[in-house]
Parts: structure tokens; sequence; C-alpha cells
């Protein structure tokens, strides 16, 4: 007949290796789930991958300035008589996210 203690120690034994165990399990899905996000990073195509696209710009325009962000890049193009704007084109695909008129004033506001 086993005594009191010998009960609980199997008992807290079993806890333990049930815990270690869901430790261990817990672990592996985070590496994992580390692992599938910087191989397979979200998006259709990745930063380093080119893409080919053509972006319309106004007649006799000209980019004289271009910033990259994310998956965003930005062109700051002039146009004929010094007219500016501000294009952004999604990097994945080529499609124009949105286009910003820069208009001189005589106050500056």
């Amino acid at each position: 007949m086993t005594t009191d203690w010998t009960q609980k120690a199997r008992a807290l034994k079993a806890i333990v290796i049930i815990l270690g165990v869901l430790i261990a399990a817990g672990l592996a899905v985070l590496i994992i789930v580390v692992f599938q996000r910087v191989v397979a990073p979200s998006g259709s195509s990745s930063p380093n991958q080119p893409v080919t696209a053509t972006v319309a710009l106004p007649v006799g325009a000209r980019v004289i300035n271009m910033t990259s962000e994310d998956d965003t890049l930005s062109l700051l193009v002039e146009g004929p008589g010094g007219r500016q704007q501000v294009i952004t084109v999604d990097r994945r695909n080529g499609a124009v996210l949105g286009t910003l008129d820069l208009i001189p004033t005589e106050d500056g506001q």
C-alpha cells in the first residue's frame, strides 16, 4: 500500500510532465509562426521582386524625386509650367493609389 505522500508526488510529477509538454508545444507553434512570417511575408510579391508597371504622367511632365516606404512609391512630378504633383503608387502591382496636386498660392498657405 502506498502512502499519501507518494500519491501526491506522482500527481505532482504528472502535472509537471503535462505542463512541460504544453510549454514545448507552445514554443514549437511560436517558432513555426515566426518562421512562416519571415519566409513568406504578406502581399502578392516581396519588395525585392521587380514589378513591371506603367504609370501615366501628364504630357511634358518629368519625375524630379522618388521616395519609397513599405509597399508604396511616391513620385514628385513636375509638369509643364512648373506645376507639381505627388503620385503615390503601389509597388506590388503598379496601381496608382492617389494623386496630390501642389498648387502655389500668393500667401503660401
